[in-house]
């Protein structure tokens, strides 16, 4: 049987020890085998993972489309797109839907990643890995919004790009409590009906 989201007990930040849950909050992630993503993403994976394992959320990757894994509880799916569509904002490397009740949906603008490593390429073997925990935390937290700094930065500059080479860039504490807390609403609230769109990046 696959696992779901567990049950967390949100104890808050506790200074700079890294616990911030009683029990690691577990995710299914899929990732489309069809499209590009897998390909892409791969080397993005153990290095978004291990972001997320210090917060106490322990992702699982999977292989599939999320409109083909049907599941009473939450999950998240990503895709791919070749390029990114004549609506998406400016400089954004992906955006979020809805899918039905079960989860939502990232799509990565393969184009502009492409075009984002390019421009960084002292970024080419973690850059992946910052933008699907950017991507991931927005569906997380199940709100539109952006930090002023560290993870969920809306726009990272040369300062921030020096701690993704060292690993060093993190998510800030307030971002991290959202996660978990909107981890915590959308299991709660997993059959009611949610807005169409979240946010780019």
């Amino acid at each position: 049987m696959r696992s779901q989201l567990a049950t967390v007990v949100l104890l808050g930040v506790m200074g700079s020890s890294g616990l911030y849950a009683a029990e690691t909050t577990r995710v299914d992630v899929y990732i489309s085998g069809s499209d590009g993503s897998s390909q892409l993403l791969r080397e993005g994976k153990i290095l978004a993972s291990g972001i997320f394992e210090k917060i106490g959320v322990h992702v699982i990757w999977r292989t599939g489309k999320l409109a083909d894994n049907a599941t009473p509880q939450k999950a998240f799916g990503i895709l791919t797109l070749e390029h990114a569509p004549e609506s998406a904002g400016a400089g954004a490397l992906a955006s979020a839907r809805i899918v039905g009740s079960s989860g939502t949906e990232i799509m990565i603008y393969k184009d502009r990643v492409l075009g984002f490593l390019s421009s960084h390429s002292n970024l080419a073997r973690v850059g992946v890995g910052y933008i699907l925990a950017h991507e991931l935390a927005h569906v997380m937290q199940g709100v539109g919004r952006h930090s002023a700094s560290g993870i969920l930065k809306a726009q990272w500059r040369h300062a921030d790009f020096e701690e993704m080479m060292f690993h060093k860039l993190a998510f800030t504490d307030f971002d991290v409590d959202l996660i978990h807390q909107g981890l915590a609403q959308q299991l709660a609230n997993v059959s009611a009906p949610a807005p169409s769109n979240l946010a780019e990046r």
